[in-house]
């Protein structure tokens, strides 16, 4: 039972900080409902659900004859603001993550679930200023641990900050630099995480069900926005992920850094005012050897489809 639940957060959580930037715009663009209103008070709606390709080896003719379509994860919050000024804003946000009945992208059924993830406070400020053409916005997050991912592996907290850096070009057009630091606070530097480990007929694992905890994560990319019309902006991002784990003197474990390269493109639909649609798709290539796998770009294996919403509430 852990294993799946771990398996489903992991997979929620990845898709929510692949979203940051597009979130950050869209914010402020549901916010603006807001404007002119004496109540200091609001509340916005978040939501991203997302769908990954089959990965290699997980034949769907696995699939068992009634089950109909696929998994389909979802990470969605109800955001509570108070604007402490015209360009910013502190919120309390308590996501949750669900996912439908249907298989995974390993050949796997799975039922449906919801659990929480981790709550967090958020400090966003839309404009910190400008250096020389260039618009700077930022935000600071303070999650706690109360997802049950972040249980198993007994996370204290984990900070991130935030730093938006836009270019406007032309007269709707724009590029812009986001970086995100992540910082863990870790009460261990490994625990016991049995997640898609197989296990032979005895019982035992093929590999070692330890895992060592993250430290910090860093990502950063460049996204160009190309506004169609009053109702349509194409987008596109390329950056990296990185990742740094603990190592561990206690279970002779070694500390480790990933990187993953990020590229996706979209398409934002504002239809009205305080709501806003992005369907996306995106690829994620690891760039370490994985388990003796050569780095391959553009492999359809990592090829993932996106539906986020934003919405004003009041």
């Amino acid at each position: 039972m852990l294993k799946k639940v771990l398996t489903i957060t992991l997979s929620a959580l990845c898709i929510a900080s692949q979203a940051q930037a597009e979130i950050f715009d869209q914010e402020a663009s549901v916010m603006s409902m807001a404007d002119g209103k004496k109540n200091a008070w609001s509340m916005t709606f978040f939501s991203i659900a997302s769908v990954s390709n089959m990965k290699s080896g997980s034949a769907q003719d696995k699939e068992p004859a009634n089950v109909t379509g696929r998994m389909i994860d979802t990470y969605d919050y109800f955001s509570l603001n108070y604007r402490i000024d015209q360009d910013s804003k502190a919120s309390l946000r308590v996501p949750v993550l669900l996912n439908s009945a249907g298989i995974n992208e390993y050949g796997d059924q799975i039922p449906s679930k919801g659990s929480l993830s981790d709550i967090h406070f958020v400090y966003s400020n839309y404009d910190l200023g400008y250096i020389g053409d260039i618009d700077v916005g930022g935000a600071a997050k303070w999650y706690l641990p109360t997802s049950q991912y972040s249980q198993a592996a007994k996370t204290i907290a984990k900070f991130r900050f935030e730093g938006y850096f836009e270019w406007q070009f032309g007269r709707f057009s724009s590029l812009e630099y986001v970086v995100k630091p992540d910082i863990y606070i870790q009460s261990q530097t490994a625990y016991y995480n049995p997640d898609g480990i197989p296990t032979y007929d005895d019982g035992t694992f093929m590999r070692d069900p330890r895992s060592t905890t993250k430290q910090y994560a860093l990502e950063h990319y460049l996204q160009l926005n190309l506004d169609i019309n009053k109702y349509f902006t194409f987008q596109t991002k390329s950056g990296f992920a990185e990742d740094w784990y603990y190592s561990s003197a206690a279970e002779d474990l070694d500390g480790s850094h990933v990187t993953r390269c990020r590229l996706g493109v979209s398409l934002e639909v504002r239809p009205m005012r305080g709501l806003n649609f992005t369907l996306g798709i995106q690829n994620e290539t690891p760039l370490n050897s994985y388990r003796g796998q050569d780095v391959t770009f553009f492999k359809p294996d990592n090829n993932q489809y996106t539906l986020m919403t934003n919405a004003y509430v009041f």
